[in-house]
This record gives structure tokens, C-alpha cells and sequence, in this order.
């Protein structure tokens, strides 16, 4: 018995992996001269409906970033504008998506990657950190990218590649905290924006 996915933003109930239409349903957190700014494929249902980002239950981003020491505490999703304060930002390839399974999305168009670059640029972090692999090949239609640091930037942004948050990536286990953390030992090497 198949039923489409779907899920409720505003009272409105939109189809999963959709375009919502010229809304952006989780709105970037950036700022000039970031140290890092995370991309993300797509909010899931629960960060569209409650308007934040890595909302999900199964959802380990904030607890990686706490581990890490990307932050002195564990925040919260309801917390994610407070990122910019530890140097960090939050964006995504789809803002006007839903997505409960990145494969499921499209292929993003040349306007839509050139949008999110210049999005990017525009604030210079130090690095841009995909969350995923399937991330990293939506923005560079790299077929098998690496974890870890890429050799070519983006603009003057070091590009640098983790394991998904989201809790089907949990196989990654201490691997995934590993990359986190060396990605934070990478940022603290050059020294921190102290945001």
C-alpha cells in the first residue's frame, strides 16, 4: 500500500522532496568571516515544521559539535542562531525542500549550486564543511569525495567533508567524531573569529 510522503509546514501539507515554492523554509544562518559554515542537502520535516536546523530526533549535529568542541555546551536545535557566536554557520542546497532521505532529492540545477557559492563566498568563512557525502556531490558533482580536508577551495575557503548527522550515518560511529574534531583542530590551528 503505497501513500505519499508528506509532511505539515504552516498548516499546509507538502509532499516530501518537493519544491514548497519561493519560501525558504529554514533560512540561512550566516555572517561574514565565519570559521565554518556547514551545508546541509535539505531540512527534514521536523526542522521545516519547527523552523530550525538538525531538528531531528535522530539527528546527532549538535551533540557532534559539542563533542568536538565547536561549542562549550550542548545546544539545542530551538538554539541554532546561536552558532554564529562560536564562528559557525548553517545552510543549505534545498531551502525550499523537505527531504527525509537525501537520495531522494534531485540533482540540484547550475543556478541553484551557483546560488548556495555565492551565498558562500559572499561570507568568506575560513572553511565549508558538507555534511555527508551525498552533500559534497550535490555542491561538486564529485562522484566518491573523501572525508576530510578536499584540495581545491572554494573561493578562499578550505573545503572539508564529514560523515551525514543524521542517524542513519550512526555505522560512522567514532570515525564521524574523529573528522568533527579534526575539522575543529583545523579551524583552532588557524586561529579561532571568536564570534
Amino acid at each position: 500500500m503505497g501513500s505519499k510522503p508528506y509532511s505539515i509546514h504552516n498548516d499546509r501539507v507538502d509532499k516530501v522532496n518537493e519544491p514548497i515554492g519561493p519560501i525558504s523554509l529554514l533560512p540561512d544562518i550566516l555572517a561574514p568571516s565565519l570559521d565554518v559554515i556547514f551545508v546541509g542537502a535539505a531540512p527534514s520535516p521536523t526542522a521545516a515544521r519547527i523552523g530550525h536546523y538538525y531538528a531531528g530526533r535522530g539527528n546527532r549535529f549538535w551533540t557532534l559539535l559539542h563533542q568536538a568542541g565547536f561549542t562549550p555546551r550542548l545546544l539545542d536545535a530551538t538554539e541554532d542562531h546561536q552558532v554564529l557566536q562560536y564562528g559557525i554557520g548553517l545552510t543549505a542546497v534545498f531551502t525550499d525542500r523537505i527531504s527525509t532521505m537525501n537520495s531522494l532529492l534531485p540533482t540540484p540545477s547550475r543556478d541553484e549550486i551557483a546560488d548556495l557559492e555565492r551565498r558562500i563566498i559572499a561570507c568568506a568563512p575560513r572553511f565549508v564543511c558538507y555534511n555527508g557525502k551525498d552533500v559534497c556531490r550535490m555542491c561538486t558533482g564529485m562522484s566518491n569525495p573523501l572525508w576530510g580536508e578536499m584540495s581545491e577551495p572554494i573561493g578562499g575557503s578550505r573545503r572539508y567533508v564529514v560523515p551525514s548527522s543524521s542517524g542513519r550515518a550512526d555505522r560512522w560511529g567514532m570515525e564521524r567524531l574523529q573528522l568533527f574534531i579534526e575539522l575543529r583542530e583545523l579551524v583552532h590551528a588557524g586561529g579561532s573569529s571568536d564570534k
